[in-house]
């Protein structure tokens, strides 16, 4: 969908769910993607429609103020609010669950979409639950193709994610060495693990750069985690990486999609570290799920992003609400005066803020690839 045709984004806009007020200030290179807008009264809208699941609505509404964040965590959260409504789901009179379900499903799809842009790992998952449903017999009884629906979602989570996350980790392992200097870019919940598991179980000493970036500095989760370990940690912000990599001997980071030409596509900011990395000639290893892998191919970041909200380059005292609740002496972000350089950006007509959410790094600046299956070249 090209958001920078009037005809293409007044049928999208008709087909919404919900009612969003308009990006006043899109970014001309950018007006081909979905604009962050600020969302009206979606509660009311959708209980006048009524057809969205209780579930489902609570979570669009985690999604979109990145209560719930990371490609794990959402796809997790989504699949079981999936099982409710498939639980709460009734047969209409006159049609059959392996027909009616898909589209009863697809609301709920359209509906967190609105809220926020699928990630790659929430699209494998919905194309696997309609797969099943697809497959179901007629003559099945709902009661049990339901309860096999959720058995089905149950195993793709433990298979998938769970058992998949515990296997990379195994892989990982065989990377890291003792006196090791790795870097690690943001928050990456298996990258995180793995670091933990080396510390801690394997005894192995090692210490951690990690980098992190505005707005929303992720990374402080990362380091948190890391501290309370016991990790030796290293904490800079991107524009000093440079400083840094003299002494970092490998690069592990996290991805959000494995592309079929060999492109990661992961958190912005991702794709200088590993271009830095690789004119240090230090080896990059990112840890990917194959559940991530996506058939697509984008050679840029300019197709396909995600566009976030502006405000948030605003304030420089924003707290992600996943990092907000873990520090205990949290220092109180001072009361900013009303007249902040940027405040009133809306009404200055030469400027316009970006905030994007992913980047891509080419194939030729990935060392390797740490899956549930193997370790593996990124292809070239």
């Amino acid at each position: 969908m090209r958001y920078d045709d009037p005809k293409k984004r007044n049928k999208a806009e008709k087909n919404k769910t919900i009612t969003r007020t308009p990006a006043q200030k899109p970014v001309a290179l950018f007006a081909h993607l979905t604009q962050y807008e600020k969302e009206n009264d979606i509660l009311a809208e959708l209980k006048a429609q009524g057809f969205i699941h209780p579930a489902v609505l609570i979570l669009g509404l985690q999604f979109s103020e990145f209560v719930i964040d990371g490609g794990n965590a959402r796809c997790i959260a989504m699949l079981n609010a999936f099982k409710k409504v498939i639980s709460d789901y009734k047969t209409p009179t006159g049609t059959s669950l392996s027909r009616h379900l898909t589209s009863h499903i697809s609301k709920q799809v359209e509906f967190l979409s609105n809220c926020r842009t699928l990630c790659g790992s929430m699209k494998t998952a919905i194309r696997y639950i309609k797969t099943e449903i697809s497959k179901l017999s007629i003559d099945l009884p709902d009661e049990d193709a339901k309860s096999l629906l959720c058995e089905l979602i149950d195993n793709f989570i433990r298979d998938r994610i769970y058992l998949a996350d515990q296997i990379i980790i195994t892989n990982g392992l065989k990377k890291i060495k003792e006196n090791d200097v790795i870097l690690t870019y943001s928050y990456s919940t298996i990258v995180s693990d793995l670091l933990l598991e080396a510390h801690q179980k394997q005894k192995i000493n090692f210490s951690v750069v990690v980098v992190d970036s505005k707005p929303r500095y992720e990374g402080k989760m990362m380091l948190k985690k890391l501290v309370d370990a016991g990790i030796k940690c290293t904490y800079i912000l991107l524009n000093g990486l440079s400083f840094m990599l003299h002494s970092v001997t490998k690069v592990i980071i996290g991805a959000s999609s494995l592309l079929s030409n060999g492109a990661i596509m992961s958190r912005v900011g991702t794709a200088v570290v590993n271009m830095m990395a690789y004119d240090f000639k230090i080896p990059v290893m990112v840890c990917c799920e194959t559940y991530k892998f996506s058939e697509s191919v984008r050679l840029d970041s300019f197709v396909w992003n995600e566009i976030g909200d502006p405000d948030e380059l605003i304030n420089n005292n924003i707290v992600n609400p996943l990092i907000q609740s873990q520090f205990i002496a949290s220092r109180q972000p001072k009361e900013q005066p009303s007249d902040e350089i940027l405040s009133d950006w809306r009404d200055i007509p030469q400027l316009k803020l970006l905030n994007l959410h992913y980047d891509v790094t080419p194939s030729k600046y990935i060392t390797m690839v740490i899956t549930e299956m193997g370790m593996i070249p990124s292809t070239r």
